[in-house]
């Protein structure tokens, strides 16, 4: 009886898809502030990154606000320059793509910072320009070790230009 009590529940498992029992991953944009002129820079934190093999996104803001610099302070393994997609930064666009060439799937604790994206603040004083994740040009994916698809929620972020 144990043992077919067992099965059934192995069974029963087995139907939970793997995305349900690890949810969704968050990438937070951060905050930042600083006066028309000023280089300011916001990290991009993740939550419920667990045993991901590869993501994509796209980073959207108001290229009137705000002039990309940079990305800097890379902290997720094999994170490079050459992840992203720079070509449409004077358009207000940064691409990005990623992979774990061991394929064995990264963990990180929740709120660790991915990178740090910095602009120009190019804003007056009292505005304010909002840093958001989008779908487009490139399209929302996460894909963990089992070669499933996690879903990707994106918090924006803003820098506040002081007077």
């Amino acid at each position: 009886m144990k043992g077919m009590i067992l099965g059934v529940l192995a069974f029963v498992l087995a139907q939970v898809p793997m995305s349900a029992q690890y949810g969704a991953m968050t990438l937070s944009v951060g905050q930042g502030s600083g006066k028309t002129g000023s280089t300011v820079c916001v990290n991009l934190n993740a939550t419920a990154l667990r045993r991901i093999i590869s993501m994509q996104y796209s980073l959207k803001w108001d290229s009137n606000a705000l002039e990309f610099v940079q990305v800097r302070n890379f902290r997720l393994p094999g994170l490079a320059q050459e992840n992203f997609g720079q070509t449409k930064t004077k358009e207000g666009i940064l691409t990005f793509a990623w992979i774990d060439n061991s394929l064995k799937g990264v963990d990180l604790p929740d709120g660790t910072p991915l990178y740090q994206i910095c602009f120009k603040i190019k804003g007056k004083a009292g505005s304010a320009a909002t840093i958001s994740l989008s779908p487009k040009p490139t399209p929302y994916e996460v894909i963990n070790t089992f070669e499933q698809y996690i879903q990707l929620v994106g918090v924006s972020g803003k820098v506040v230009v002081k007077g």
